[in-house]
């Protein structure tokens, strides 16, 4: 048995013991002020923080109001402002159709009055001719303002 005496080990058998009493520890609550006594408000006293209330409640209602009233108003001008953009839109379109429109009738139209359409028109369709030099009638006016026209007219 010595050399088990030697090898072993001595523990406090103490340290694994559990320290507890029997009673729970109590902790004490931090000690308060005391109450003061307060004296009783008058019904005027009353009154008057009631009315207080009242005004700060009627103040925030109307604050909640005016906050719903521009939201309100932002959205309302959102939308018209996306059907004013759509509208701008849609008359764009039609103003780039109209352009294009203009282009192709201003080309008809130049192609209709140049010199050689209206040379055409004139010299096949309404019988005319050109102007020669043996057509051309010059007037002396050197005389005065006055013109004499007479014609030989064979009366009835």
């Amino acid at each position: 048995m010595a050399a088990y005496a030697s090898n072993a080990y001595k523990y406090d058998i103490e340290s694994f013991e559990i320290h507890s009493s029997a009673a729970p520890e109590i902790k004490k609550e931090p000690k308060r002020a005391p109450l003061k006594k307060v004296a009783p408000r008058t019904n005027k006293e009353l009154h008057a923080e009631e009315v207080r209330g009242l005004k700060k409640s009627a103040f925030l209602l109307c604050f909640v109001l005016v906050i719903f009233g521009v939201v309100a108003l932002q959205i309302s001008a959102s939308a018209e402002r996306y059907e004013l953009i759509r509208e701008i839109q849609q008359v764009e379109a039609l103003l780039e159709i109209e352009k294009s429109e203009n282009i192709r009738l201003s080309s008809e139209l130049n192609g209709i009055t140049g010199i050689a359409a209206v040379d055409n028109y004139a010299t096949e369709i309404l019988g005319m001719t050109k102007v020669e030099n043996y057509q051309i009638e010059c007037i002396d006016l050197s005389g005065g303002d006055a013109v004499i026209y007479s014609s030989s007219v064979k009366g009835d």
